[in-house]
């Protein structure tokens, strides 16, 4: 009876332990995200997407535009975002451009395309890395005159960074 007793006994402080740090873990993954993580691997991923060519209704790095850039790169992250430009604006959460954070979309009325917008994502420091009609990911400023007259706004849509 004693060996069984303690068995148990040791049997319950282990899956309390386990229990603890399964918990620690997952709060942890659920807790502060740092942004400058997120800055870091969005630039190593727009490098991976600097050749890819301009193309309508495209999501992989053989050919994109802007909106299937954002929902592929988002989906690295863990997000999963509407496809379209106009979707993709209508949905997340409105964010000011003052209070803008690495990985939130940023969106332009450019008057190309389907819709007439043009998409990119956030890094920091006013600065935005975007699917480039002209064919490969690039980084461009916020405070450019072309871009800063085209912005129209921003939304935020949860990331994980693994």
């Amino acid at each position: 009876m004693g060996k069984t007793l303690f068995l148990s006994f040791l049997f319950g402080v282990l899956f309390f332990i386990s229990g603890c740090s399964i918990h620690q873990t997952s709060s942890s993954n659920l807790g502060f995200v740092n942004h400058n993580t997120i800055e870091t691997k969005l630039q190593r991923v727009s490098k991976e997407w600097k050749k890819t060519p301009y193309k309508l209704g495209g999501t992989t790095k053989k050919g994109a535009d802007c909106s299937g850039f954002t929902q592929s790169v988002l989906l690295e992250f863990k997000a999963y975002i509407p496809r379209t430009t106009k979707m993709q604006l209508q949905s997340g959460k409105s964010v000011l451009r003052k209070n803008l954070r690495a990985g939130d979309l940023v969106f332009f009325k450019t008057g190309r395309g389907p819709n007439g917008m043009h998409v990119g994502i956030y890094l920091s420091k006013d600065k935005f890395i975007h699917l480039s009609t002209k064919g490969g990911a690039k980084e461009a400023s916020l405070n450019n005159a072309y871009w800063k007259k085209r912005y129209i706004g921003a939304r935020r849509y949860n990331l994980k960074v693994f």
